[in-house]
């Protein structure tokens, strides 16, 4: 499942992110065939013991092997992906040829999310393999994320989804300030 987070500044991108990977590891926990926090990997310094944390040319070089060699049942969070994939104006071959890799989610059961500012700042490869689109809105009075979610499958829009306690359920998973690079 290839998923995209799409807002404005402080609008809960990455929390977004955070909350629904640990959602599938707590998810993972109650039957065998379940995410396991050794299957995922992330572009910043995600804080559960087990995930692999990696730089944003790491984070490329993996998702090139994704499909080359095959790698099977993994949770991947791209945070800022208009940095690690962005608009180009010109044709990148390296660049269309990693992306391509994507289309494979469903067989390498991979789950992917990634989140940028709205607008055409990342690659139109990558906004066009999207299956789920999540639009969230943080509110730090309430301490929650609501959010809605575009399912691609189902052509259905899901309203009123929320993110309860963001400051104890998601924020201590993640440095919100981490520059990513």
């Amino acid at each position: 499942m290839l998923s995209s987070i799409r807002q404005i500044q402080d609008k809960g991108k990455t929390a977004l992110m955070v909350a629904l990977i640990i959602r599938l590891l707590i998810a993972g926990m109650r039957w065998p065939d379940g995410y396991r926090p050794d299957d995922v990997i992330v572009n910043y310094d995600l804080k559960i013991p087990g995930c692999h944390c990696l730089n944003n040319k790491q984070m490329i070089e993996y998702i090139k092997k994704t499909v080359k060699n095959g790698i099977r049942h993994k949770i991947i969070g791209i945070t800022e992906a208009d940095r690690v994939f962005p608009s180009r104006f010109w044709h990148d071959r390296e660049q269309s040829e990693t992306l391509l890799g994507f289309w494979q989610d469903v067989k390498l059961f991979n789950q992917v999310f990634w989140d940028s500012h709205v607008g055409t700042s990342v690659d139109v490869m990558l906004r066009d393999t999207r299956q789920r689109a999540y639009i969230p809105d943080y509110d730090k009075r309430k301490d929650l994320i609501n959010y809605t979610m575009i399912d691609g499958y189902t052509h259905r829009i899901y309203k009123g989804l929320r993110v309860l306690n963001v400051s104890k359920t998601v924020f201590p998973f993640y440095d919100r300030w981490e520059v990513i690079k």
